[in-house]
């Protein structure tokens, strides 16, 4: 049944156009004459209804029976019926090759594709991404690099795909004026990688992966490019703040609206807060500078992301004992959607902050020029824009003082991962963690290798008279070793007079044992919990077995007396 035909389709009938009246086959039928922008005279049949008129392609279009035995119509492109034929001719061929398995089915709709224009694959592809809920940015991403590269390449259909080529523009890319950079380069990488996997009907919904998509290429020619270190090129490095740099931007923020509004800049006066504001725009640029303070501190406790702080609403706050954000999906730049805590200090501030806003109100105005506002407030901090190293701060260095912070704080890394809401610990502890911040000198004190208590020789004195160092490190809170400290002192001072006493009365007295310890160093040694590491309570349990065995060999050597603070006593 395999015929080519052109099709027929309908017009607007031109205008101008005289409706006159023929004789077919013995029928009457109307038709439109009408003379065309060349000069020639034109005639088409109208419709049934005689409102449009009837015309026909200038292509001749295959019909015929596939592999499968569908019927088929397709465009053969050609206005030569001959040069039709022959395209007809190789449609049938290759259906009679899928039944009789030279070709499969799947290979012979694979070839269906391989004429259609490349941009006409790049649509489909862009289609398929705003469908799966892909945000926007995503999209335009995809767009920009695909198409592009398409031009730039010269890939016109799938069979021009060649990694070959694309790795060759992208290095002229990386040697000439433009200096594209590892991130960059990357991200043609990731385009044409995503592009090529969704052409051999891979699809992807989050941890869902499958191959049963509609394919286009039997393989993708992008798989295994290289990808090139982004660490190693990164020319913008991110400066995590201190303590000190912190409290200082914060209070230049919150004050340098108004030092603006009311210093002089000409004149004698030049550079003096001289100026007069009124008492209402004085309220504004007070509540300006809070807010924009209150902007800085919230990113740096929280982590927010710029656009998360700029689409941050009133409802997602929930202020109350324990304070948390709730992220909504669609503001998260990984659309799961989080809830992030909140410092109490934090919290009493927003609170007061959205006291008069409503709950679909933002919390935050936060300008577009957010990061020019920001150099200022640097410069009006004293804090410099980039250091020795070439790094920079600038909006996102905030969440990078976020994660520094919680590093330094001895936070585990695990959580830090999870505050920072990272799917790779990597990027948390590597990109985003500061280590200049971090005490890496203290950090090696805490080492307890080839350290102990110094134990008493046989003439009772021990081998070293130097005082040691802890044998563990200050792990409990603050309110707690206050009152092991003390509960210490009043031991130690129990010890001697018990020394004193036995003396003079020559009574046997049970020892203190381990409890002797608690007079060690600054801090006593806490009993085992799940924050002490290994290393640590394995050296307590030496210390305490070497004093064991040492009581047990001198229990009647009188006048044994134990060095450093550990336990001062005769033993009778």
């Amino acid at each position: 049944m395999a015929t080519l035909f052109k099709k027929q389709y309908t017009k607007p009938i031109p205008d101008g156009a005289h409706i006159i009246a023929r004789t077919v086959k013995g029928e009457s039928k109307q038709f439109a004459q009408w003379t065309d922008r060349r000069g020639k005279k034109r005639t088409a049949e109208l419709t049934a209804n005689g409102k449009r008129i009837k015309a026909e392609a200038t292509t001749w279009t295959a019909k015929y029976r596939d592999g499968e035995g569908k019927v088929c119509e397709v465009a053969t492109g050609c206005r030569q019926k001959d040069a039709a034929n022959a395209v007809l001719a190789d449609l049938l061929k290759r259906a009679e090759h899928v039944k009789s398995n030279i070709l499969s089915a799947e290979q012979d709709r694979i070839a269906d594709h391989a004429a259609v224009p490349i941009t006409e694959h790049i649509e489909s592809f862009l289609e398929y991404q705003r469908r799966k809920g892909t945000h926007p940015d995503r999209v335009q991403h995809y767009d920009t690099k695909l198409n592009e590269t398409a031009a730039t390449c010269h890939f016109r259909t799938l069979r021009d795909l060649s990694v070959d080529r694309l790795e060759s523009w992208l290095g002229e890319q990386r040697t000439s004026e433009r200096k594209m950079g590892a991130a960059v380069y990357n991200g043609y990488r990731e385009s044409w990688l995503a592009f090529g996997n969704w052409c051999i009907g891979k699809r992807v919904n989050g941890k869902q992966t499958h191959f049963n998509g509609e394919k286009r290429l039997l393989t993708n020619p992008f798989d295994g490019m290289a990808k090139l270190d982004e660490e190693s090129e990164r020319r913008r490095r991110a400066r995590a703040l201190t303590d000190a740099e912190l409290t200082r931007l914060l209070d230049a923020a919150r004050r340098r609206p108004l030092e603006h509004a009311m210093t002089v800049y000409r004149g004698p006066n030049k550079g003096k807060l001289l100026a007069k504001v009124p008492d209402e725009r004085k309220a504004k640029l007070i509540a300006l500078g809070n807010e924009r303070a209150l902007i800085y501190k919230t990113a740096v406790l929280t982590g927010l992301r710029l656009n998360e702080l700029r689409t941050l609403e009133c409802r997602d706050l929930s202020l109350g004992d324990l304070g948390f954000i709730r992220l909504r999906h669609s503001n998260e730049k990984s659309r799961k959607g989080s809830t992030l805590p909140v410092r109490s200090d934090l919290v009493a501030e927003l609170r007061e902050w959205i006291a008069d806003k409503q709950p679909g109100d933002r919390v935050f105005v936060v300008p577009d020029g957010l990061l020019r506002i920001m150099d200022r407030d640097l410069k009006a901090a004293g804090i410099p824009k980039k250091d020795a190293d070439g790094c920079v701060v600038h909006v996102h260095a905030l969440r990078h003082s976020f994660a520094s912070h919680l590093s330094k704080a001895g936070v585990a890394p695990r959580i830090a991962q999870a505050a920072m809401r990272h799917s790779n610990i990597r990027l948390t502890m590597g990109t985003y963690t500061d280590e200049r911040l971090l005490d890496t000198a203290e950090a090696i004190e805490t080492l307890s290798m080839f350290r102990s208590a110094a134990i008493p020789n046989e003439s009772g004195d021990s081998d070293d008279e130097t005082e040691p160092r802890k044998l563990a490190p200050m792990l409990a809170p603050n309110s707690v070793q206050d009152s092991k400290n003390s509960q210490s002192e009043s031991l130690s001072d129990q010890t001697d007079d018990d020394a004193e006493n036995d003396a003079d009365t020559k009574k046997p007295r049970k020892t203190l044992g381990l409890t002797g310890f608690l007079g060690m160093g600054d801090t006593e040694l806490e009993s085992v919990t799940s924050t002490m590491s290994t290393g640590t309570v394995h050296a307590q349990e030496r210390v305490s077995n070497r004093v064991s065995r040492h009581f047990q060999r001198n229990s009647a050597s009188p006048d044994v007396t134990f060095r450093r603070g550990l336990v001062t006593s005769k033993v009778t």
